[in-house]
């Protein structure tokens, strides 16, 4: 084992390695079709302006070291373009409180009644609810995500370079059916949110480094979506440093374990916002996911898991 000594000397020569391969890099341009993953200095090049970035805001050096020297991080211009382009395609989620659904998540309390049921208690957010939850992110663990998710945050931090953006608007009139007239508009709007995207990754990016530095999970291990969240209850890294909570008491916050996922998901909608209140609920959900479909889908589901506080309140906001 290093000793302390040792340890920071480390530490200076990571942060020497960066700045320097950076200062080699600064006059390196790489374009996103002549990348190839394999070199080292050839990644430093690609991905300086996120490294800049991250760096700039106080990122740790021997995290971003480690981020860009992992075999695993890779560029994938499909996080570019899902990540930006995404909102031309809106979500369906209706087949998510079906019949089906219904069966499996009754069948989900049933299994980890105890945890649930002790769960609420202690945070008041019905049983039901983390249940839909759950079943609506991730099918209660049957679909996690295979995608690496640094590569998932530092190709999408990429988003807002030049030809990343000329690669989206392709993919807008390639791909839009409609009034043509609307694209200025459209293309706009890919610009807008290709410097939100980037901005957001980056500070994802952060946050992984975060979790990272406090030696909760192995960070450069996680795969996820395409969106970047991970686990049962699919957090961001963001929601995991903020809101993950250890629901088994072992001292480990994993988010692939069940009861963590449950409690997690319980203190997350606590945390921001539900209460007594149709509108809290509503609202606390809506932090989870800005969609006011996916609002719908949770508490549909769990009042057809027959929820009675839900029912009651749902009938009289729709009664007004």
């Amino acid at each position: 084992m290093l000793n302390k000594k040792a340890r920071k000397i480390l530490r200076t020569v990571d942060v020497l390695i960066i700045l320097v391969a950076i200062s080699v890099a600064a006059t390196v341009r790489i374009s996103y079709s002549l990348y190839s993953p394999g070199g080292y200095e050839q990644k430093i090049a690609f991905f300086k302006p996120v490294i800049d970035k991250m760096l700039k805001k106080g990122g740790d050096s021997t995290f971003i070291y480690s981020l860009i020297t992992d075999i695993r991080t890779k560029f994938n211009e499909r996080y570019v373009k899902i990540n930006v382009t995404g909102f031309l395609k809106k979500a369906d989620y209706s087949n998510n409180y079906n019949s089906f659904s219904v069966r499996k998540c009754r069948e989900f309390i049933r299994i980890n009644f105890n945890v649930l049921d002790k769960c609420e208690k202690e945070y008041n957010i019905p049983k039901e609810v983390i249940t839909s939850v759950l079943w609506v992110e991730t099918k209660h663990g049957s679909y996690l995500g295979d995608n690496h998710l640094p590569s998932v945050y530092i190709s999408t931090a990429m988003c807002d370079q030049p030809e990343f953006i000329e690669l989206n608007k392709k993919e807008l009139h390639n791909s839009y059916i409609g009034d043509t007239s609307e694209l200025p508009a459209l293309e706009k709007k890919i610009i807008d949110r290709a410097k939100k995207k980037s901005n957001w990754a980056i500070n994802e990016l952060l946050y992984l480094g975060k979790i990272n530095k406090a030696a909760t999970i192995p960070v450069l291990d996680l795969n996820g979506s395409w969106a970047g969240a991970f686990g049962l209850s699919q957090f961001l890294p963001s929601s995991y440093f903020n809101w993950a909570v250890d629901g088994n008491g072992d001292g480990v916050i994993d988010l692939f374990n069940v009861e963590d996922a449950i409690y997690s998901v319980a203190n997350y909608l606590k945390k921001n916002g539900w209460s007594d209140t149709y509108e809290s609920w509503r609202k606390s959900v809506f932090h989870y996911n800005n969609s006011n479909d996916y609002v719908d889908a949770i508490l549909k589901l769990a009042n057809k898991l027959e929820v009675s506080s839900i029912k009651g309140a749902a009938s009289g906001a729709e009664g007004k």
